[in-house]
């Protein structure tokens, strides 16, 4: 009997498909100069190929989308519970909350993007033009191609034809964004700052193998016998343990907000989707109590590194393998002008607002947020990893963080997301664009205030104690 008849073999094919796209791109890498050069790594390539080899282009392999976005989902909660299960080496302060200012500044910058284009093209090119149109960039970057297409379908009753599928579109395109522009982003960064340094990468780095006879780094150290149990292993068992607990807090706590009535049903849905912030939270909170309890000595950094290495680079391949090559053929030149504009404008405030407002690794935080900012988390974690590859700094786990903060932050820039529709429904659709871009500006001026004012009086204060020394 064919034992696939009675044992699914999907999770374990795929896994299977994106190994062997690292492998195939570590080879690539290996022995192609122009690859050395860009530095791309080898989970961007090995999803790349995925992708080239999928019922989407050639048709060789079939993978089931949905079954990828499982398995991102849950490989983004591992990579943050590892990041929190490290011992801490940074204080983060105001980083979190700076880089959740920018996510939601850039909100507002798309919804602005959206909103001037669709005034023109009210104005001047189409006038029965559905003012909503003006929402879902921000919708596609800004959150992701599902968030986009949902609110997209709902719209659909309201006036705007095809809405579901060009939200969709705008996802696809902010990803492509995401990986694409962003690749150029880290480069283009990366050599500037070698450039300024006076330092050139390494051969090893450049091919990503050490050489035969090359000095092989420590991975990490042994912290248990193999009479008793596998060092590793206890460390995965260690990481599972928090994976539970995540689970049980997140189900429970989705459940307590369901009994609440419908708003809470809707509000424990969305939390599950920052699932891996909860997951961070709580491995930090169980680091704290080993440490307290003096068991640290049994669980190693290192090993714990190449965990969280080995899913995100999984995580990465799997990521640029589920990008869904659609575009909705009744809008795709607005859908391809307003992208190119939108990922323009984003690419040049995330670098303004990245060296202003947050001067310590402005490289890192400026490639991680333009990739949250145009796809979703896993891009900037794979754009992070070209200039971080080891993710040694906080930015990581600040981009983790500030991503579940933006949901509070930016609650009213999805409260203000339904404005045009209500012009077009009450037959006024100029005059509510123009109210929604005066309400998005003053949301933008707010951000900087809260963000601005705090820093403000802080240096006063410190100035202050200066002169009185």
């Amino acid at each position: 009997m064919d034992g696939s008849t009675f044992l699914s073999w999907e999770f374990i094919l795929i896994f299977a498909y994106l190994s062997i796209g690292l492998l195939i791109a570590t080879f690539m890498r290996k022995q192609l100069l122009f690859l050395q050069r860009l530095m791309i790594p080898n989970a961007i390539i090995a999803g790349i190929i995925v992708l080239l080899f999928s019922q989407q282009v050639f048709g060789l392999v079939t993978i089931s989308l949905d079954n990828l976005y499982f398995l991102i989902y849950h490989l983004l909660t591992g990579v943050f519970i590892c990041l929190g299960l490290r011992k801490p080496i940074y204080k983060h302060s105001r980083g979190i909350f700076t880089t959740a200012v920018i996510i939601c500044k850039g909100y507002t910058v798309l919804a602005l993007v959206g909103l001037v284009l669709t005034l023109i093209w009210v104005k001047f090119l189409f006038p029965n033009f559905p003012p909503s149109f003006s929402m879902l960039p921000l919708l596609g970057f800004g959150f992701d191609q599902i968030t986009a297409l949902n609110i997209g379908l709902q719209w659909e009753q309201f006036g705007l034809p095809g809405g579901g599928r060009a939200g969709f579109s705008f996802g696809v395109m902010g990803l492509l964004w995401a990986y694409l522009g962003g690749i150029i982003l880290a480069n283009w960064a990366r050599r500037r700052r070698q450039t300024d340094d006076r330092t050139e990468p390494a051969p090893e780095a450049l091919q990503g193998i050490i050489a035969r006879d090359g000095e092989k780094p420590v991975g990490g150290r042994l912290t248990t016998t193999a009479e008793g149990i596998e060092s590793f292993t206890l460390h995965l068992a260690l990481i599972g343990f928090v994976f539970l607990v995540t689970y049980a807090l997140m189900n429970w706590t989705s459940a307590w907000l369901g009994s609440i009535g419908n708003l809470g049903q809707l509000f424990g849905n969305i939390l599950w989707q920052y699932n891996f912030v909860f997951g961070a939270i709580l491995a930090y909170t169980v680091r704290k109590i080993i440490d307290w309890l003096d068991l640290g000595y049994l669980f190693d950094d290192g090993l714990i590194a190449r965990a969280s290495g080995s899913m995100l680079d999984y995580l990465i391949a799997a990521g640029v393998a589920s990008i869904p090559l659609l575009i909705y053929s009744s809008y795709w030149v607005e859908v391809v002008i307003f992208s190119l504009l939108c990922g323009v404008v984003l690419l040049f405030f995330i670098k303004f607002a990245s060296l202003k407002m947050q001067p310590d690794y402005p490289l890192e935080r400026a490639v991680s947020t333009f990739g949250l900012l145009t796809g979703t988390i896993t891009a900037g974690l794979a754009l992070l990893r070209m200039v971080d590859p080891r993710l040694e700094t906080p930015v990581a786990e600040d981009l983790g963080f500030a991503s579940g903060l933006s949901l509070l932050v930016g609650l009213p820039a999805l409260v203000l997301i339904n404005l045009p529709l209500t012009g077009f429904v009450t037959g006024e659709p100029l005059r509510y664009l123009f109210i929604s871009l005066g309400l998005f500006a003053g949301y933008a001026v707010l951000l900087f205030l809260a963000w601005f004012l705090p820093v403000r009086w802080k240096v006063g204060k410190l100035n202050l104690k200066k002169s009185g020394s």
